[in-house]
């Protein structure tokens, strides 16, 4: 009966550590970041400044430059989120699927996504695609 009862206390104590793990990774997403992306015929490069929120929601200001003239900008707003190792981002409106990243945290300031899958209806998944954030001190 110990036995059982001290195999149940660790497990608790183990669930408890797993969810303040999860709590303190989640703080080291929050906040204002920026990041860029080099397509590889070198003409086309994207940059945005992504706010996250504690509450899961964040804020994407997506912009693309062609020749580094700006070509476009986007505005999305949607949800994000960790289970485990992946980092988890999903637009509100049309999108159905999440994408899902690889993620390592760099020091305090700075975090590599390296992208496993993405909503095939509004990107295209590039091979070894990945890029870092860094955030923006205030």
């Amino acid at each position: 009966m110990k036995t059982l009862l001290l195999t149940f206390l660790l497990s608790c104590l183990g669930a408890h550590s797993y969810a303040e793990n999860q709590t303190l990774n989640l703080d080291k997403f929050i906040g204002e970041w920026t990041g860029g992306y080099i397509h590889k015929n070198n003409i086309r490069k994207d940059s945005w400044v992504q706010t996250r929120a504690a509450d899961g929601t964040f804020k994407l200001v997506y912009e693309s430059y062609q020749y580094d003239v700006l070509s476009s900008t986007e505005i999305n707003e949607g949800t994000w989120w960790i289970e485990g190792e992946y980092f988890y981002e999903k637009q509100n409106g049309v999108h159905d699927k999440a994408d899902k990243y690889l993620y390592e945290l760099i020091g305090k300031t700075k975090i590599k996504f390296t992208e496993i899958s993405t909503d095939e209806k509004t990107s295209e998944l590039i091979q070894g695609y990945s890029f870092t954030d860094t955030r923006v001190e205030k």
